[in-house]
């Protein structure tokens, strides 16, 4: 089974550079740390390049990564920075040329394609190769909505087709991650992402790279992630109530004292989204989730070498918080009844974004197939109407069909589904 009619078919819609314009730089940043665009390009010389490992995330004033380590062609591994920019020509608009805390940099990665040569060289005259970052747009705000333009069979097939690439290209990623990070680091940055859904994922992902699995599974995990979060702010322990007061007490003792030294990492509250999110989903109460998870981390690396799928379900199913399994944020009163910290949905949502991806390809196919699709999204249901004119259960039953839905809300949300699916066909058979 191949995706490759799909791979082809999405290739021809045109990538809309305002789109990719809405991202930002810390954003781009955190992705690309994480492997998700990838780690070999070409120059625009024409010379292949492999980023062994990006270092340092530098958080002062330079280049964004320090001392990572290359391949260029054929050459030995050699240690140099990485300036990543939107636009190549910022190298010079933003005085790099004549800065020597850039006189350390080996590659210039931007992600705006430009019509004209622009070149990058350090104060001591020196070329830095410059190569462009592949970066798909994000998804589009609407499907155009085409009602009945195909019939329920075909969809099937363009479902399934979506649903190959998605998952393939999720195996690829994660992949990229192990090499950078290694097995551990990669599943909890995944997880932190999962914990964080659409509307936070990449706060989440700041966080968890910002504290580091290490520190996030030891005695001052919850502190620090909680902190480097913003989350612990004087007015937030001035107004809560005693039980919270309670829970925060010893997370402040222990942020207190390295707080100053970390100021820069800190999240700014611009970061989040609160508003619009159901009381199970606020941030507070996810980070609180990604803190028991990292405390529990062996864990849940024991359940999964011993119980695979079944191991990682048991190990949320059954994760709890003294405070977070009671409570939906830190203004808010005490519930009534205990709350599952991870639900079921979300915990069907961390299997398909971050244990399935580590599976071989056929084991990740059979186990997608096997899972039910949970509750399904605004996403989904607008990609079945875009489809067949309806939300049609028959197209979203199984978590792969599920995905396959989301993968073709992404990639053709600014075409109808006429075009999408002739484009489609006719790579397949031409």
């Amino acid at each position: 089974m191949n995706s490759g009619g799909y791979e082809s078919a999405r290739h021809g819609n045109v990538v809309n550079e305002a789109l990719i314009g809405r991202l930002s730089e810390i954003e781009i940043q955190a992705r690309l740390f994480a492997g998700e665009y990838g780690t070999r390009w070409k120059t625009v010389s024409g010379q292949g390049v492999e980023v062994v490992h990006f270092g340092q995330w530098n958080r002062e004033a330079g280049p964004d990564f320090k001392d990572a380590r290359f391949r260029f062609g054929e050459e030995d591994e050699c240690s140099g920075d990485i300036e990543v920019d939107m636009d190549a020509r910022d190298w010079e608009r933003h005085g790099h040329a004549t800065n020597p805390a850039y006189d350390g940099v080996r590659l210039q990665l931007f992600v705006q394609q430009i019509p004209s040569a622009a070149f990058a060289r350090t104060s001591d005259f020196r070329e830095v190769p410059q190569a462009h970052l592949h970066i798909e747009p994000p998804a589009p705000p609407l499907l155009r909505h085409v009602p009945g333009a195909v019939c329920r069979e075909s969809a099937l097939v363009m479902v399934e087709e979506a649903a190959e690439f998605r998952l393939r290209t999720k195996r690829a990623a994660h992949a990229r991650a192990v090499t950078l990070h290694g097995p551990e680091t990669a599943l909890f940055h995944l997880l932190a992402t999962g914990l964080g859904y659409k509307n936070n994922s990449i706060p989440f992902l700041l966080a968890a790279q910002r504290t580091g699995l290490r520190t996030a599974a030891g005695p001052d995990g919850e502190a620090r992630l909680f902190g480097l979060s913003g989350f612990l702010q004087p007015p937030t322990f001035d107004d809560a109530n005693p039980a919270t007061k309670d829970y925060l007490r010893p997370l402040w003792e222990k942020w207190w004292g390295v707080r100053d030294g970390l100021a820069r990492l800190v999240l700014p509250q611009g970061f989040w989204k609160f508003s619009g999110i159901r009381p199970s989903n606020h941030p507070h109460r996810r980070m609180g989730a990604l803190a028991a998870t990292a405390a529990n981390f062996p864990k849940l690396l024991s359940g999964i070498r011993t119980g695979g799928k079944r191991g990682f379900e048991d190990f949320f199913d059954s994760l709890t918080h003294p405070y977070w399994s009671r409570h939906w944020n830190l203004s808010a009163a005490r519930l009534e009844g205990e709350m599952a910290l991870v639900g079921p949905d979300r915990v069907g949502d961390l299997l398909i974004n971050a244990f399935f991806p580590s599976l071989p390809l056929e084991k990740a196919r059979e186990e997608m197939i096997a899972l039910r699709g949970g509750t399904p999204s605004g996403r989904i249901k607008k990609a079945s109407e875009w489809l067949v004119g309806s939300v049609d259960p028959h197209l979203m039953r199984t978590a792969r069909q599920q995905q396959g839905l989301l993968q073709l809300f992404a990639d053709f949300g600014s075409l109808s589904a006429l075009e999408a699916w002739g484009k489609i066909q006719s790579r397949s058979t031409g």
